[in-house]
């Protein structure tokens, strides 16, 4: 995995968390803690997904329909 793929990994994340906080009114911790302990997590990690492209908007409708 490349320096670049791990930066836009750590934004995704940030954006995704952002967007549960926003949508939900969750606490950024409470986002956190969903977010790193869900089965998502690791295929938003995976560089193979492509996930780490898409907007938090997108990561979170995909972490939602689950």
């Amino acid at each position: 995995m490349s320096n670049e793929q791990k930066q836009l990994i750590e934004f995704a994340i940030q954006d995704l968390i952002a967007a549960i906080v926003a949508h939900e009114g969750k606490s950024p911790e409470d986002a956190m803690d969903e977010v790193y302990h869900s089965a998502f997590f690791t295929k938003l990690i995976d560089p193979e997904s492509g996930l780490y492209r898409e907007s938090g908007e997108y990561l979170y409708n995909c972490i939602r329909s689950k």
